[in-house]
């Protein structure tokens, strides 16, 4: 054997051994590589950005996580009104401001003198009826008429014959009954047909049915060809601008309904209470208000006798109530809940308090706190509510 071949072993062995390190050293290589530039994973959550709920109940929310979260909040405010909406109302003509003309003599509708909706003027003549009822009451005046002078001038003698000394006075005293028995008969015949006048130039019997009012004619309820009834309502005119409006409320509202509570119209306008039913409705179970609207709030004729329309009752609102957006509450069991949060350094520190729903409209929800013992004092005039974001809330933050 060489030298040469004693310093460069060519065995199997050697060979093996030679092999296994350059494959290690690769593998050590490429693991360098990875660790370098392997995409690392996300750092954990800092436990001071975590939501956790306190040991009060409450939660801290950071100004970070309110921005992500998308919470807004808004006031609370002293309820001073507890709106009762969605009342059916109304609107009719005012009872000292209106009158029914009736047809005060059967017979038949000749002519319609004034439409529905004309202004007319006390007196003016509203229609023509022709009436055999008219025809006897006329005679029967003209009978009254003529028996009442015969009475007064058989009087007159009995007066002279009596100063002469002729008869005596009992005759006197008579002849005097007589006659005012007569005019007492001509007055009562004379008043039945004050109502009406004598249609000029008319056919017999024929007479004017007349205004007793000067207003607005609301309703006709006469045609030409008609046959009317003794007192059949012909007319309903009434005087422009005051409206009345006649709604149901709740029978449970009775004690707090008083003349003077304010009744909001569906255009921002209030009415006032006027009257309050003395009895509930048999079959609704509800109470009979009418409200008074002026001719100011009516001026431009925006209400219709007729028209009908919902309206929402403002009654006082009890001691202690707030007003809140009504974005604010969530259905929670047989009530509701609603979020109050305060502002400290680090964010903003919500509860969750448990309230009762007392009134309210589509804008604004009037509560009360329906949590003990402390619940009072978190929420009051000037708390700040949360209106968005209230569901993730719910789910944070128990009710306790």
């Amino acid at each position: 054997m060489n030298a040469a071949a004693g310093r460069f072993p060519t065995d199997s062995a050697t060979k093996k051994r030679l092999a296994v390190a350059a494959v290690a050293a690769a593998l050590a290589a490429a693991g360098a590589g990875w660790w370098l530039y392997w995409p690392r994973p996300a750092e954990p959550e800092r436990a001071a950005d975590a939501i956790a709920v306190d040991a009060d109940g409450s939660l801290l929310l950071t100004r970070a996580q309110l921005q992500a979260q998308g919470l807004a909040t808004a006031p609370a405010t002293a309820a001073t009104t507890l709106p009762v909406p969605g009342l059916p109302a109304q609107a009719a003509a005012p009872l000292e401001a209106s009158v029914q003309v009736a047809a005060p003599y059967a017979g038949v509708v000749t002519r319609i003198l004034v439409d529905e909706g004309a202004t007319v003027r006390s007196g003016q003549p509203l229609a023509r009826i022709q009436s055999r009822e008219v025809l006897a009451a006329q005679s029967e005046q003209a009978r009254a008429r003529a028996e009442a002078a015969a009475a007064a001038q058989q009087a007159r003698r009995d007066a002279a014959l009596l100063a002469e000394g002729i008869i005596a006075a009992a005759r006197l005293e008579q002849s005097q009954a007589r006659h005012a028995a007569a005019q007492s008969a001509l007055q009562q015949a004379t008043g039945a047909l004050a109502p009406l006048r004598a249609a000029a130039g008319g056919l017999a019997g024929e007479y004017e049915l007349l205004a007793p009012m000067a207003g607005q004619v609301l309703r006709r309820n006469l045609a030409p060809g008609q046959a009317v009834a003794a007192l059949d309502a012909a007319f309903l005119i009434a005087e422009p601008g005051p409206m009345d409006l006649n709604f149901s409320a709740p029978l449970r509202l009775r004690a707090a309904i008083a003349p003077g509570a304010p009744v909001r119209l569906p255009d921002g306008a209030t009415a006032r209470v006027v009257a309050v039913g003395a009895d509930a409705d048999p079959s609704s179970q509800s109470l009979r208000v009418r409200a008074r609207i002026d001719a100011a709030a009516n001026a431009h004729g925006a209400l219709t006798a007729g028209q009908q329309f919902s309206v929402s009752l403002l009654l006082p609102a009890p001691d202690g109530a707030v007003a809140v957006p009504s974005t604010a509450l969530l259905p929670a069991g047989d009530g509701h809940v609603l979020f109050v949060a305060v502002d400290e350094a680090r964010g903003l520190r919500v509860r969750a308090v448990a309230v009762q729903v007392l009134g309210g409209d589509e804008t604004a929800s009037v509560v009360s706190v329906a949590a003990a013992p402390h619940g009072a004092s978190v929420l009051q005039d000037g708390s700040t509510v949360v209106t968005r974001g209230t569901a993730l809330l719910k789910s944070l933050l128990p009710l306790r």
